[in-house]
């Protein structure tokens, strides 16, 4: 491995276009590793977008909330969720080793080792009042696919959030695309309204982060 590749893994795993097997991998040789070197290129995003939940929320108690955080991997969100008092918070990730960092902090009540897209999550419809992505999607279009929003509507309960966020090259990229394609669809079907969209400074390195939040129906 050369020095730039063990410096900057983030563009290694964002860029690769190989198949899903081949993310996941570079993800568990990255989960014991992943949050510091997060930490260091400035991703804000888990702080953003729970902050930007807990304004959405307004006076919900935040212990009577219950969030999922998709994909959880080590557990970022899950602390920014503890440090506001979000407790009932559940954690999906489809990578093991990922999980078992997140599982160290225990910032959730519940862990969930699944892929989404399946149409088969282990989870009852209608269970969350918010569902949380945060740099969920990347332009390699390896990570997860837009479809995967079917099945995060299923198990979002009436009147709750769906949150999503993510950077511009993944927006300028044909995920990106599929993204809003995938989201204007939901929308035409009755499912889900996006009721605001905002841009926060920060998100990632010197990029600014997209927000799109929305209602389901």
């Amino acid at each position: 491995m050369s020095t730039e590749t063990a410096r900057n893994p983030f563009d290694t795993v964002a860029t690769l276009t190989t198949d899903y097997a081949d993310s996941q991998a570079g993800y568990s040789a990255w989960a014991t590793q992943y949050e510091e070197d997060m930490v260091t290129m400035g991703y804000n995003g888990p702080r953003q977008v729970v902050t930007l939940m807990h304004d959405v929320l307004g006076g919900a108690s935040p212990s009577t909330v219950r969030v999922l955080d998709v994909p959880a991997g080590t557990g970022m969100v899950g602390s920014e969720l503890q440090k506001l008092g979000y407790t009932n918070a559940d954690g999906l990730d489809a990578n093991p080793d990922m999980l078992k960092v997140a599982e160290t902090k225990q910032v959730y009540r519940r862990l969930i080792e699944a892929k989404l897209g399946t149409g088969e999550l282990p989870v009852e419809p209608n269970t969350y009042d918010a569902v949380l992505l945060v740099g969920a999607f990347s332009q390699n279009g390896v990570h997860l696919t837009c479809d995967c929003l079917e099945d995060l509507v299923q198990i979002t309960k009436p009147d709750g959030l769906v949150i999503l966020g993510a950077g511009p090259l993944t927006l300028q990229s044909d995920v990106g695309v599929a993204l809003l394609a995938k989201l204007q669809d939901l929308q035409e079907r009755g499912l889900l309204s996006t009721v605001d969209k905002t841009t926060r400074k920060n998100y990632f390195r010197d990029w600014d982060g997209t927000y799109f939040v929305c209602r389901v129906a």
